[in-house]
């Protein structure tokens, strides 16, 4: 079982709590300083300060590290050419099984028999794939990641092959086929 939110998105969610804080603060400031009733509004504000507390401690202590690699505006749109049908998803597993599960492990958990050699290791991705648009995924497929053992497949593999690999990881995240 894996912590279902990256330490990334954890982080993200804190921002906004600290965001909606700051408000409640200003709020409690403003109507403290009119002769309100102040104190309900900074207790809010102190119950948000608690839940970024709480958030950043799950960040830094349970959530998993999810790098998010930079792609280009225009990959990041691109949509699937491949149809989302039983026969293309079962196409992307027999190549991702050919050619990913090395590293990424056959339910593609990040552990794999050549995980244990790289550094950083291979993400999850059962958990970095629903996070990420579809073109993002086939863009890191194509051109490799930087900085990490993930190598470019543009060669290796067709455009239509990358594209039924991302249509099996997709089906593989929302639990569509066996994990």
């Amino acid at each position: 079982m894996t912590f279902p939110i990256s330490r990334q998105g954890l982080q993200d969610i804190a921002l906004f709590l600290i965001a909606g804080a700051v408000v409640f603060l200003v709020l409690a400031l403003v109507t403290r300083y009119r002769g309100g009733e102040w104190r309900r509004l900074a207790m809010s504000a102190g119950a948000l300060g608690i839940l970024v507390i709480i958030s950043y401690a799950l960040a830094f202590t349970v959530a998993p590290n999810i790098p998010t690699p930079p792609v280009p505006l225009t990959a990041r749109f691109a949509q699937n050419p491949t149809p989302d049908t039983p026969e293309t998803i079962d196409q992307g597993r027999t190549l991702f099984q050919a050619n990913c599960a090395i590293c990424h492990g056959p339910r593609g958990l990040g552990d794999g028999p050549a995980a244990f050699t790289l550094q950083p290791r291979p993400v999850n991705l059962q958990l970095h794939v629903p996070q990420h648009a579809q073109g993002e995924i086939h863009y890191w497929i194509t051109n490799g990641v930087p900085g990490t053992g993930m190598p470019a497949w543009k060669d290796t593999l067709t455009d239509t092959q990358r594209w039924e690999i991302v249509r099996y990881l997709q089906a593989l995240a929302s639990g569509k086929v066996d994990r």
